[in-house]
């Protein structure tokens, strides 16, 4: 590697992830300057005071002065950086074949500022493959920019990339292989496969500053299957993203891909509305996209496409396939939140894929749910609903 300076305020993954290079901790002055003259930052004078910060070694933009040289210990977080100054990075080429990227954050904070948190260049097709988090405030934002995103394709916040709405955090540590929570409070943990050709750049920022802890892994130059099915190295993940609300017997998009093939991996649900009679909406996927109505029918209702019956009258379950992850039918403020994958039974789609799921439904004159668009009779009394969701497909 070689040793870079970089901007003001700028944090080593960054600084090296701009020259197309990877981070690397280790940081060795053997206390001596000559750090700095090979990184090409021009010392006022030098601050002979032992290591103490994050941001160091470093060259304060004001006055030109180099400090934290003395005494650096083994590894300096990649993360760390301070507005006025700039840093001195440690910057390997992306040379790995085949191997384990990642980085561990302790003890560090995040706040309302966008921050990099992992970045890494790689030569060949590779995947990210484990997130875990705790605590998790409920504004924590997680943005992961593939192959030089200008804007970060995929959003996530935790709990309900976990399956779970309304930052509901009350439930005792449960999971299943590809997300769970492994503590009383907090600990989400996510096992997405989230592939890349070149470049994976991650951020993080809150509302509020606080303490966390968290972890970011992969792989290079790993298979992808899913239910059987080969993922073509080279396949994206297009994550969708819904938050706003639609009236009554509104038809939800839960993917619309115009083109291309792939497969339908998961989707998570999380409704507030008045009443639960939002559940008696239907789900339908046209492929093509321009299949004819009423496409197929996934579900005759939405607790049914999430494997369960009569208004989750068992209460919340976290099955291997799917799961209700919050419920709380309170008259006039209804919460509710559920995951559903198909990897037992893949979804796989050519030439686009669309999927609807419909805030509640209606049946016809002969007594049937789920086949006509409108004119029938409404079930129930549904009302103006709330969608918060995710769904991920892989296309290619």
């Amino acid at each position: 590697g070689k040793f870079i300076l970089g901007e003001v305020g700028t944090n080593c993954f960054d600084a090296c992830y701009s020259q197309g290079m990877n981070c690397n901790p280790n940081i060795n002055t053997n206390n001596s300057t000559e750090i700095y003259a090979e990184a090409g930052a021009n010392c006022s004078t030098y601050d002979k005071s032992p290591w103490w910060a994050n941001d160091q070694p470093s060259i304060v933009a004001k006055n030109g002065q180099c400090v934290g040289f003395i005494d650096v210990p083994q590894a300096v977080i990649c993360q760390g950086s301070y507005p006025t100054t700039r840093r001195i990075c440690n910057c390997d080429a992306p040379s790995k074949k085949l191997g384990t990227i990642g980085t561990g954050y302790s003890q560090g904070y995040i706040d309302n500022t966008e921050r990099t948190m992992f970045a890494e260049h790689v030569t060949t097709s590779s995947a990210m493959t484990h997130f875990w988090l705790t605590p998790a405030e409920n504004t924590t934002l997680v943005k992961y920019y593939i192959d030089g995103e200008s804007e970060a394709s995929i959003q996530i916040y935790p709990y309900l990339a976990c399956g779970t709405g309304f930052n509901d955090d009350t439930a005792e540590p449960w999971g299943i292989k590809y997300f769970g929570k492994g503590a009383k409070t907090g600990a989400w943990t996510w096992n997405f496969k989230i592939p890349f050709q070149k470049s994976i750049r991650i951020t993080m920022q809150a509302q509020n500053l606080f303490v966390l802890y968290t972890i970011f892994r992969g792989g290079i130059n790993l298979p992808l299957q899913i239910g059987g099915v080969d993922i073509p190295k080279t396949a994206k993940m297009v994550q969708t993203r819904i938050n706003q609300v639609y009236e009554r017997m509104d038809f939800v998009p839960i993917v619309n891909i115009t083109s291309g093939s792939g497969m339908f991996f998961m989707h998570t649900l999380a409704v507030r509305s008045n009443n639960l009679n939002f559940l008696e909406g239907c789900y339908h996927l046209f492929s093509p996209i321009n299949q004819p109505w009423p496409g197929t029918v996934l579900s005759t209702g939405t607790e049914d496409f999430f494997d369960s019956a009569y208004y989750f009258n068992g209460g919340e379950f976290r099955l291997p396939v799917s799961g209700l992850t919050h419920l709380n039918a309170v008259a006039n403020d209804t919460t509710f939140s559920a995951y559903r994958f198909h990897e037992q039974d893949p979804i796989l789609f050519d030439n686009g894929l669309l999927i609807k799921w419909r805030n509640g439904d209606m049946t016809d004159r002969s007594g049937i749910k789920c086949l006509i668009e409108s004119g029938g009779h409404v079930n129930g009394d549904p009302r103006d609903s709330h969608v918060m969701m995710y769904s991920w497909t892989y296309t290619w």
